[in-house]
């Protein structure tokens, strides 16, 4: 088994075992005699004197079998969200134009995606609305991480021309700042200005490889100049698990940390 998969072998466990839950507590809940092979005629004209009403309260008993059936995933479930990856001096937060939470995650997002393509990657971008809880200070677990990024979405790498970069951070101005790796501005207005990438001012006779997310590639969010892009890569490795496994290995605590990548 290839190293990275080793890695992450034990969060794939976890993905898995959160459809059988989610089926098996909906089927709980629906006592439905057609599962039982029986075929129902459904009515579709019900009015509302056909209805009837089950109140739903302490009194109803669980259901001894189905319990019995959940009970081995919902301890290795709750075994694997509350595995210890990190430790965290501070609460690391999302904001504008930058923060602590939106520099750590795509910096996460660009160490990985260079990694996938075999040499460095430019820039990375993600959406802050994408970044759903702050990280605790303390103990940072594997549940945390499906607070944070409750979505299936995946790294997608964008290849671009320097023009189109210009583009892209006017847009970040305009919208008052995204979470950035390898880029460097001023916002002035609606306009990016001191516009840097690395250590270098951007040249319109390069092209530069970005990382997003599959859904800002894919139309969503406030970056339009993302969905056209001269070529696209996807990488089958989810943010979710990238973020994971980059905590998992960090000798030191987390530090809620902003360096005015971006800045007023």
């Amino acid at each position: 088994m290839p190293p990275n998969e080793k890695r992450s072998s034990r969060f794939v466990s976890v993905r898995k075992i959160l459809p059988v839950l989610l089926l098996s507590l909906t089927l709980s809940a629906c006592n439905l005699p057609w599962f039982d092979g029986e075929e129902q005629d459904l009515q579709h004209d019900m009015t509302r004197s056909d209805w009837e009403y089950l109140r739903m309260d302490d009194s109803i008993e669980p259901d001894a079998e189905m319990k019995a059936f959940i009970e081995p995933y919902r301890e290795e479930l709750f075994r694997e969200m509350n595995l210890v990856i990190a430790i965290s001096n501070g609460v690391i937060e999302r904001g504008q134009p930058e923060s602590p939470l939106g520099n750590l995650t795509a910096d996460i997002l660009r160490n990985r995606a260079s990694r996938e393509m075999g040499k460095e990657v430019d820039i990375a971008i993600l959406n802050r609305g994408g970044l759903r809880v702050p990280i605790p200070e303390g103990e940072v677990t594997v549940g945390h991480m499906y607070e944070l990024m409750p979505f299936e979405n995946h790294i997608t790498l964008l290849r671009f021309t320097g023009s189109q970069i210009r583009q892209l951070a006017n847009e970040l101005a305009i919208e008052g700042g995204e979470p950035v790796s390898g880029l460097r501005m001023r916002i002035d207005g609606d306009q990016a200005r001191d516009l840097l990438v690395g250590n270098m001012s951007v040249q319109d006779s390069r092209e530069y490889w970005v990382a997003t997310n599959n859904w800002m590639a894919d139309g969503g969010g406030p970056l339009p100049t993302l969905w056209s892009p001269l070529e696209r890569v996807d990488v089958e490795v989810l943010l979710r698990d990238a973020f994971i496994e980059y905590l998992r290995h960090q000798p030191e605590p987390l530090e809620p940390r902003t360096d005015n990548r971006i800045r007023k």
